[in-house]
């Protein structure tokens, strides 16, 4: 049994068997051939989701992408002006809740994006169209 418990120390370092230089020599080449491996990174780039709705029922297609962190593009260009008003104003709900934000990119196609996007319209100086990722 101490025999063990001696092998384990001595495997872990605490145990000092040898006391001249050599057994300091075989730590640290111990300690230079580890591996190491490099962690994947957690950012992944965004994912951009196009939908466009047909009926009211279609919003909650769009609230669930905004919550899994989809930025969204609805096109409203099909569906009667009722409609379309009630779905932006439903959608417009959704991402103030989920504190993101909305912009019109045509008459009828919206840019819909969750926390953590920052969108900001076409600065008149350059003629670069900006988008900003906040890290939160």
């Amino acid at each position: 049994m101490s025999s063990m418990l001696n092998t384990a120390l001595d495997f872990m370092g605490f145990l000092n068997t040898d006391e001249d230089e050599g057994f300091d020599n075989e730590t640290t080449s111990r300690l230079n051939n580890k591996k190491i491996v490099s962690l994947p990174s957690k950012t992944k780039p965004p994912t951009i989701v196009h939908i466009t709705p047909m009926a009211f029922d279609d919003v909650m297609d769009i609230a669930k992408r905004l919550q899994d962190k989809t930025i969204v593009t609805i096109n409203l260009a099909l569906v009667e002006v009722a409609l379309s008003r009630r779905i932006i104003d439903f959608a417009s709900g959704a991402v103030y809740a989920l504190d993101g934000g909305i912009m019109q990119l045509a008459d009828s196609v919206y840019l819909l994006a969750g926390q953590g996007v920052s969108l900001q319209e076409r600065d008149s100086s350059s003629s670069k169209f900006q988008w900003n990722k906040e890290s939160k």
